[in-house]
């Protein structure tokens, strides 16, 4: 994980200079910026359903940024005392690092990191896929084919859970249990093996995606909360028209 801060850092001074550079020759300001055209459409199934990820006509993949946002503060999450003494702990060890760091899956918000993420659906298996190349390299299943979760003891916890997923209108909701108590979901939040995770993904237009995660869990918390943000073409995060996610394993630091 650690490779993306040396490029990142470069970006960031190349910007400021930039921007400094403009800003000197510039004399009374900046050019006034051409107005925005229409937003490209939704790019949609042979079967009308949004698609989240690539098309034949639009490929390319999600680019994620720090800075997202979308985060509650600690002050706001409804926090089991257990729970809070555990987040602050976590908060307060600063040798102390997220299990995504240490090539161990991370599911929900935490999932979705730099550098990016694809969303893969394959109506002919009745599944979504979600690919992420960050951290472990890993992927997560959603079965569309109107499964049930499984029950009792053939519901065995995992980093990812089990998910399945349905469509309301242009949404995609995936309903998600069967976590172990592994996670740092949404940054260092614990949680426990009752963790009920719903998740929806809506994407308005080409280059737009917007992700709620709703995190039920009563074992770490007194009530449901949530995560939000949206990718935009304005924001540092963004779909990559064209673009493709190149190979980075976690166990080698990227090397």
């Amino acid at each position: 994980m650690k490779r993306f801060a040396t490029p990142l850092v470069v970006l960031c001074v190349l910007a400021a200079q930039c921007a400094w550079a403009q800003g000197r020759g510039g004399g009374s300001g900046k050019a006034a910026a051409p107005p925005a055209g229409p937003a490209e459409p939704t790019p949609r199934s042979p079967d009308g359903r949004p698609n989240l990820g690539s098309t034949p006509d639009h490929k390319g993949y999600w680019e994620l940024r720090p800075g997202l946002g979308g985060m509650p503060r600690a002050n706001e999450v409804p926090f089991q005392p257990w729970a809070r003494a555990l987040y602050q702990y976590r908060t307060s060890k600063a040798d102390l690092y997220p299990p995504l760091v240490n090539c161990k899956p991370a599911a929900g918000p935490s999932f979705f990191n730099a550098p990016g993420f694809e969303i893969v659906d394959v109506p002919e298996l009745k599944r979504v896929y979600l690919l992420n190349i960050a951290g472990p390299h890993s992927w997560r299943v959603i079965y569309m084919d109107g499964r049930p979760h499984p029950q009792g003891e053939d519901l065995r916890p995992t980093f990812f859970g089990h998910s399945v997923g349905r469509w309301e209108g242009d949404t995609l909701v995936v309903d998600s249990v069967g976590f172990n108590e592994k996670q740092w979901i949404a940054g260092a939040y614990p949680t426990t093996e009752q963790l009920h995770l719903t998740e929806r993904f809506t994407r308005p237009n080409l280059k737009t995606l917007s992700y709620e995660a709703i995190i039920d869990d009563p074992g770490a918390y007194t009530k449901p909360w949530s995560v939000k943000w949206t990718i935009t073409e304005t924001t540092a995060s963004k779909f990559i028209p064209g673009g493709e996610m190149f190979e980075y394993i976690c166990q080698d630091a990227g090397r």
